[in-house]
């Protein structure tokens, strides 16, 4: 068993060791996801959703769950409290491949932010023997770019400058196996490390406290603006 934190919120119903749990109907909380979803726990009886969401933290989930964001978009929107765990991990992989939909991923642009993507796309390597059940090598880059700094006109406040170990990390990330032959990812970090600075997805909230979820990710969705 691992530590349970992470939510999810949407157009699926589960089943849950017998107790049937409509993710559409948890109000403003949503329904904590349990570190065992496998099918003998967890079965998936209704989904009218198109795509997931998955954030990185809980406060830019509240912000998006608030904004009733999945019911306009159709969608599953899942959090896993920064780095997320395995049921996280394992029920996103199950809901992609049994339900064949879409993950996209709304995380920060900094070097955490792309070590989770690279945790849920390829594994993380200390659990590399349970890769082949949690991994999901289709899942997208939907969260901020180096580039959206000036794009959507960010004031400095925002800004959060690199240290030294954030630029270590960064250096190390642009080496993984997964990043290294990617130009688009080496142009990103090389991007982020030139500026000197990261921004976490909250940033885009001092436009508008609903700039992130009316604006932002439905334009980047619409115009299949992602990294892979």
């Amino acid at each position: 068993y691992a530590d349970p934190k992470g939510t999810i919120v949407g157009e699926i119903t589960l089943n849950d060791s017998g107790d049937q749990i409509d993710c559409s109907r948890m109000g403003s909380g949503g329904y904590s996801i349990p570190s065992i979803v496998e099918p003998e726990v967890i079965q998936f009886e209704r989904c009218d959703a198109q795509f997931i969401l998955h954030v990185e933290k809980g406060t830019v989930w509240q912000r998006f769950n608030e904004d009733k964001f999945w019911r306009k978009h159709k969608c599953i929107l899942t959090h896993g409290g920064g780095q997320p765990p395995r049921g996280v991990r394992r029920l996103l992989y199950r809901m992609h491949h049994e339900l064949e939909l879409p993950v996209y991923c709304l995380l920060d642009n900094d070097p955490w932010g792309y070590y989770i993507y690279s945790v849920l796309k390829q594994g993380s390597i200390n659990l590399a023997f349970e890769s082949t059940r949690m991994a999901i090598p289709a899942a997208r880059f939907l969260g901020l770019r180096s580039s959206d700094y000036e794009r959507c006109e960010l004031t400095p406040s925002v800004t959060i400058a690199l240290n030294d170990k954030d630029i270590k990390r960064a250096k190390q990330i642009a080496e993984y196996p997964w990043f290294a032959g990617k130009a688009a990812w080496q142009k990103e970090i090389q991007l982020m490390l030139r500026n000197g600075f990261k921004l976490e997805v909250e940033a885009l909230m001092s436009k508008d406290i609903s700039y992130v979820t009316e604006q932002y990710v439905p334009e980047r969705l619409a115009a299949g603006d992602w990294l892979d």
